[in-house]
């Protein structure tokens, strides 16, 4: 019988989809309240959504936590190439 249920990793997989998962749905609703069609929420929900869960998963576990600000950071470079991208050169942009 093993000791522990979990696979090593679980926790981080837990946390980071499920924050992942919490703030795109978020993302979904906030803009179909404001009267879109929930894409670019869901879209700009996960981008954002992931950074948040990436820096919060490298945080708590502690073979990536000198990481967790850089992943981030990195996270959140290509969210501010696609709101630039999605901004000003998709046809019907947000």
């Amino acid at each position: 019988m093993p000791e522990n249920i979990f696979f090593n990793g679980d926790i981080f997989g837990i946390i980071d989809n499920g924050i992942l998962a919490l703030i795109s749905v978020f993302g979904i609703d906030i803009e179909k309240r404001l009267g879109g069609k929930g894409v670019y929420g869901a879209l700009f929900g996960a981008l954002i959504g992931n950074a948040i869960s990436d820096f919060v998963a490298a945080l708590i576990d502690p073979s990536t936590s000198d990481l967790a600000l850089g992943v981030f950071a990195g996270c959140m470079y290509v969210t501010i190439l696609t709101y630039i991208y999605v901004r000003f050169f998709k046809k019907d942009s947000l």
